[in-house]
């Protein structure tokens, strides 16, 4: 009795161990998650260090390592390392429908679509996009992660911005801040909505629609500042800056943007800061300030030659990689096309051999029988 005593309570305190073990491991893992996707807009190599490092300790979690893999491909977005992106996120994308996670692979789905849509490759984020959308009506997300259908508008969003302009984009990124602002429990929401207001602001500027446009900033600022997104902040400010360039205040203009740069001094983010750097090269302009206008200009020129270089050694990475990818299909196609040939020239010519037979044989047939008329012809 003792015995069986005894070994009860080594089972609960071993199950006990087990669980707390389990437990603090789940803790570091979420610790580490909410540290790397705050950090990954300001500081994405430390965000990258943290989220392998999250990669490690979620060992046997899928869900973890997926969500790591992605923050590590969006730190790759951010410092522009488009072949490091797709590594990371095709990697999340094995896992996930390895092991049929669904709402991982939704959400690494879209996550990819972003990303191709970044490098005007529209047809191939469509292909994303549209797959991870068959996927959620496959198997329909839960309500706390509905915000994943939010991202997918938003990249459609952006898709029907750069083909057919603003009018049509604005429908689907006004949908995609109804779906966030559902879940806004999820910190990570706040950089969505940030993001999604923002380009809400950049749309409605084109439009002329100013004030929908200047609300729209200022509501972001506020989602932004919540998670310290100072890029998205900065964003917003531009945003700003633009408005009050329109109007005429140049000097309030400037102003905001000088304080945009100081914002984002420390960031990795060349576009940023190129949108900056040629908004004041313009309002200094506008305002008779040569030496200024002259000074931002010349930055602006380095900072946009630097980019556009960075764009097109990503660019022509992806571009060797998809023109790998097709030529393998073609490779497969060739060989496919050589079997079904090799196949049905097999089939023909045993068919045609065997005919061949059938009326060799017929022939002999008829020879005998004719033989045979013959030979009783002759008896008789």
């Amino acid at each position: 009795m003792d015995l069986a005593k005894n070994l009860w309570c080594c089972v609960v305190v071993a199950f006990m161990c087990f669980c707390s073990t389990f437990g603090q491991k789940q803790q570091i893992i979420d610790s580490l998650k909410r540290e790397a996707t705050v950090m990954v807009y300001n500081n994405p190599e430390l965000a990258i260090e943290k989220a392998l490092e999250m990669y490690e300790y979620a060992e046997g979690n899928v869900s973890g390592q997926v969500s790591a893999l992605l923050v590590i491909a969006n730190g790759y977005a951010v410092l522009k390392e488009h072949d490091q992106v797709f590594k990371y996120a095709l990697k999340a994308d094995s896992i996930a429908a390895t092991h049929k996670n669904f709402t991982d692979q939704i959400r690494v789905l879209g996550f990819i679509g972003g990303q191709y849509r970044r490098l005007k490759l529209s047809d191939k984020a469509l292909h994303y996009l549209d797959k991870a959308y068959n996927v959620s009506l496959r198997h329909p997300l839960p309500d706390s992660l509905e915000y994943l259908q939010g991202n997918i508008l938003v990249v459609k969003g952006l898709i029907q911005k750069d083909d057919l302009g603003c009018t049509y984009a604005l429908p689907y990124l006004k949908e995609a801040v109804s779906v966030f602002k559902k879940n806004i429990v999820n910190t990570t929401i706040n950089a969505n909505l940030a993001i999604t207001l923002n380009n809400i602001g950049d749309c409605n500027v084109e439009i002329k629609n100013f004030n929908e446009a200047e609300a729209s900033y200022k509501e972001a600022i506020l989602y932004a500042t919540k998670i310290d997104a100072i890029k998205s902040i900065a964003a917003s400010r531009v945003g700003l800056a633009k408005i009050l360039s329109e109007r005429g205040n140049y000097l309030e203009a400037i102003a905001l943007l000088e304080d945009a740069l100081a914002l984002i001094k420390n960031v990795n983010d060349t576009a940023t800061h190129i949108q900056i750097l040629k908004a004041l090269s313009e309002n200094y302009n506008a305002v008779g300030n040569n030496e200024k206008y002259q000074i931002y200009t010349q930055q602006y020129l380095e900072e946009e030659n630097k980019l556009l270089e960075e764009e097109k050694k990503s660019l022509n990475k992806v571009t060797e990689d998809l023109s790998s990818d097709n030529q393998e299909k073609r490779e497969n196609q060739n060989n496919t096309y050589f079997y079904v040939t090799f196949i049905s020239g097999t089939l023909l010519l045993l068919i045609l051999v065997f005919v061949l037979y059938k009326i060799v044989q017929k022939r002999r047939k008829i020879a005998k029988s004719r033989e045979k008329i013959q030979q009783s012809s002759k008896k008789e």
